[in-house]
């Protein structure tokens, strides 16, 4: 039912080799010639002027760099003439003009010829410039391109997961149905590649289990359940390490938080109710209080001792906790933060909020700002503040008794837990806004009554009418199911889960063989998945249901709604880890030790949620997406705002929500200054202008660098006395090998150098040496710092705007882009001009293009 790729993919032009590849270009194109000497709109005559003109630029400035004997770039002309007469050869002709384009691209950065060689002047440069825009545009009218085309593809494990939720209407926030799933393949950053995406034995397995699984928790919710009440006071047993000093001190009367989550060996990180083994017994929403109260905030330790701010109100956090785990006193996979309070100085005072626990679950409670390391700061107030202890207990050692004595006799900062009262469940839960065709919500009576259920469940899985023979299979499984339980429901259940184990829920739709064009279904199948990461919802089902969705109008009033819904939250995160590499953030944690704060603040979800409401702000404001290069506001919350220095910008009574900020122009502009960027680029020790240099060229320009050659070293030709990070790069680039790469990716990554390896804004390394921010692009422009080289981007513009627009593209579609589609993505960038390059003009012209319905 869905066509798969033809054999015959379009020729892709391999990563140049910047500066030699693009001698190599022009000289190509003098030894072929161009085809038809002008066009019926143009003179024969001067068209042949201006490809003579070209030729002896490239004369000039490249052919020498190009030759047999010696071919820089490792091409050779000789052999490359070997590929067919160009003027009968439209597959040749096409690649002439991927390779023409991007040898334009290069001379626009400047980085060819290189300054070792013979330069053009700067009218030399435009007016060849010009020329060759104008040769590819009469090759383009002559010639017919092999375009992309629609990708035989899957979900992803984030599509399915938010289309499990959406088709049955439950909150999935504590059930990861792809934890058993191989990881996704991952090409250029993206995990949507319908060529990459691999359906192995293991993940068909996977789908059979997830089937079962979400079929048992959809027939559970439709049960009707009674509320229960549990209440937790004494008998509050802390993990083993605590458990006899709490006996000593407390008599287990209190539920003590000591560290933040994130230790690397946490000591009271997670308080968990002992007496609560087994968790709620239904899915559901369940009303928590507790009673808590915030100690020793004012406690004599300095913070050599105990690594905690204590100029912040402390913060109770509620995670949730499996109970089947049978640890809930450490990080499990799954521990979404379920609420947040921030907490007054002074007595015991209750706190309320309503969650949602999956059956078997339980609420945690965390202190979310606490100690850094307690179970070093146990050793570390008897070595600074022995004097405040009891004379009894001052001469104990050993970390056994030294926790014991601090514990009772001190003043460690904590949050105490008197009480906890549990209710539930109480509400519905109204996760979704609209609730999906959960078949068992309703009793089903008799197999007629199965059958509609089927069909209504089927077509929303399928995101298009059922056929007829589909139907067929699908009631005869169903009734045979019937027929062997004696059960009706039994039988639905298990023509449910053949639904999901259908490749017309797993896979998305094909283009019609004869149009080229997808379907109605598939149109609305392919803007909601672009837009929100799930399935059509309500309305884009009945617009594909009356063939109207595929009016032009229609079609931008629907993607202008789906950026309006919160559902397009969902869109920008799986965007942001795509084209921004956020995905990878944590991967390279930095150390505990030097960047404690990191982990304190758990900074790495508040950097990647600064970056999402940036962009999602821009989106809802139609703002320019160029404010992704210069903007010098964004959206922090009390911890990040602390790393910025603008503290004051956020209040202590909100510091868990995210305000809009000015941040100091001076230090920071666009996403380059972002904590999460300047952290994903760095390797969590220290920082690299060559990493930060690259992500810059890759993620930001769409120039990425080739990659270096096997006979090239890492980064140390001869760097014995070099004292900085810039005297070693400068060593390196003395060698003739890597010199021609590194004058391109160094200058970027020289003025992030004044971050470090999470953000925060320094001016000296680690060694005192002071940090030296300045460079030279390619193109000869000098900067120093950020604030300099922010207006060498904008100019710049034009290569930021057409790597986000492929970027949106490939996320839209599931496939690389090829050389085929630069013309459609010139022209969306022609009509996003007309609107400033509006964030949600630029997607709205994505959707309204060809490239989008075929």
């Amino acid at each position: 039912m869905i066509a798969s790729d033809s054999a015959d993919s379009v020729w892709e032009l391999p990563p140049f080799q910047a500066t030699r590849a693009g001698c190599l270009i022009f000289g190509l194109l003098v030894c072929l010639g161009w085809p038809g000497r002008g066009t019926a709109q143009e003179p024969v005559d001067a068209a042949w002027q201006e490809h003579e003109a070209v030729a002896d630029f490239l004369t000039d400035y490249c052919v020498d760099c190009h030759h047999e004997s010696e071919p820089s770039g490792d091409r050779d002309f000789e052999t490359l003439l070997a590929i067919g007469d160009p003027t009968t050869t439209v597959h040749d002709s096409a690649d002439r003009v991927y390779l023409l384009r991007d040898a334009i691209d290069q001379l626009t950065l400047g980085t060819m010829p290189p300054p070792d060689a013979t330069l053009p002047s700067d009218a030399e440069r435009v007016r060849s410039i010009t020329q060759m825009r104008r040769l590819v545009k009469r090759l383009e009218a002559s010639i017919e391109f092999q375009r992309g085309g629609t990708r035989l593809r899957r979900l992803t494990g984030r599509e399915y997961h938010n289309t499990l939720s959406d088709l049955f209407g439950l909150n999935l926030t504590l059930f990861d149905s792809t934890a058993t799933f191989p990881s996704e393949n991952v090409v250029d950053n993206f995990d949507n590649v319908g060529d990459a995406l691999v359906t192995s034995a293991h993940q068909l397995e996977g789908y059979l289990n997830v089937a079962e699984a979400i079929v048992t928790k959809a027939r559970a919710k439709a049960r009707e359940t009674k509320s229960q009440r549990w209440v937790f006071e004494d008998n509050f047993y802390q993990q083993a390490e605590l458990r006899s000093a709490h006996e000593a001190a407390f008599q287990h009367r209190y539920l003590c938080l000591y560290d933040h989550p994130l230790n690397d060996k946490p000591e009271g990180a997670y308080g968990h109710l002992d007496e609560f083994g087994n968790g709620v017994p239904h899915d559901g929403i369940y009303r928590v209080r507790v009673l808590v109260e915030p100690r020793n905030r004012d406690t004599p330790y300095g913070n050599k001792a105990v690594r905690i701010d204590l100029d912040e109100p402390f913060r109770l956090g509620i995670v949730a906790g499996d109970t089947r785990l049978d640890d809930m006193v450490h990080t499990q996979p799954m521990e979404p933060k379920l609420a947040e309070f921030v907490l007054e100085d002074g007595p015991p005072r209750w706190v309320e909020a309503s969650v949602h626990l999956d059956k078997h679950f339980a609420p945690r409670f965390t202190f979310v700002n606490g100690i850094h390391d307690v179970r070093g700061s146990f050793g570390r107030v008897f070595k600074y503040h022995r004097e405040t202890l009891p004379k009894a207990v001052q001469r104990t050692k050993g970390i056994f008794r030294h926790r014991i004595a601090v514990i009772e006799h001190g003043q460690m900062p904590h949050i105490r837990i008197h009480r906890v009262e549990i209710e539930g469940p109480v509400l519905t839960d109204t996760f979704s806004a609209e609730p999906g065709p959960n078949p068992f919500l309703t009793p089903v009576p008799d197999s007629r009554a199965a059958r509609e259920k089927l069909l209504q469940f089927a077509t929303h899985a399928f995101r298009r009418p059922v056929k007829s023979k589909e139907l067929k299979k699908l009631n005869d499984l169903m009734q045979h199911s019937i027929d062997h339980s004696g059960d009706v429901e039994t039988g639905l259940s298990d023509a449910v889960q053949a639904v999901l184990c259908s490749p017309s829920f797993l896979y998305f739709q094909s283009t019609d063989k004869d149009t080229q064009l997808l379907s109605e279904h598939g149109l609305a199948e392919r803007l909601a998945y672009f837009l929100s990461s799930s399935m059509p919802d309500a309305r884009l089902r009945e617009l594909a249901d009356q063939g109207s969705l595929s009016d032009a109008s229609e079609l931008r009033r629907q993607c202008r709604r789906l950026l309006k819904k919160t559902t397009a939250s969902r869109f920008v995160a799986d965007f942001l880890d795509s084209w921004l590499s956020l995905r990878d953030l944590g991967s390279m944690p930095p150390e505990q030790t030097e960047f404690w704060q990191f982990y304190a603040g758990q900074l790495e979800s508040d950097m990647k949620r600064e970056t999402q409401l940036f962009v999602e702000d821009l989106i809802q404001r139609d703002a320019t997406a160029l404010a992704c290069l210069n903007a010098t506001h964004s959206f922090v919350n009390r911890d990040l705002a602390k790393l910025y220095g603008v503290v004051d910008a956020v209040s202590p009574e909100e510091a868990h929500r995210y305000t809009r900020v000015a941040l100091p122009a001076k230090e920071r502009a666009g996403l380059l200054s972002h904590a999460s960027v300047l952290t994903v680029s760095a390797n969590g020790i220290e920082t690299s202008p060559v990493t930060r240099g690259v992500w810059v060229l890759e993620n930001l320009l769409g120039t990425p660098p080739p990659e270096p050659p096997d006979d090239v070293p890492a980064i140390d030709p001869d760097i014995r006395g070099a004292k900085t990070i810039r005297e070693q790069l400068q060593r390196h680039r003395d060698d003739a090998a890597c010199a021609q790469c590194h004058r391109r990716i160094d200058p970027y990554g020289f003025a992030l150098e004044v971050f470090d390896p999470i953000g925060a804004v320094r001016s000296r390394y680690p060694n005192q040496t002071k940090i030296d921010a300045s460079g030279i692009l390619p193109s000869g422009d000098a900067f120093d710092g950020l604030a300099e080289l922010q207006p060498l981007l904008e100019k710049r513009k034009s290569f930021f705007l057409r790597h986000l627009t492929e970027c949106l593209f490939t996320h839209a579609l599931g496939r690389k882009m090829t050389p085929a589609d630069r013309s459609d993505i010139d022209q969306v960038l022609e009509r996003s001009a007309e609107k400033n390059h509006g964030f949600a003009s630029l997607i709205e012209e994505v959707v309204m293009s060809d490239l989008f319905r075929g």
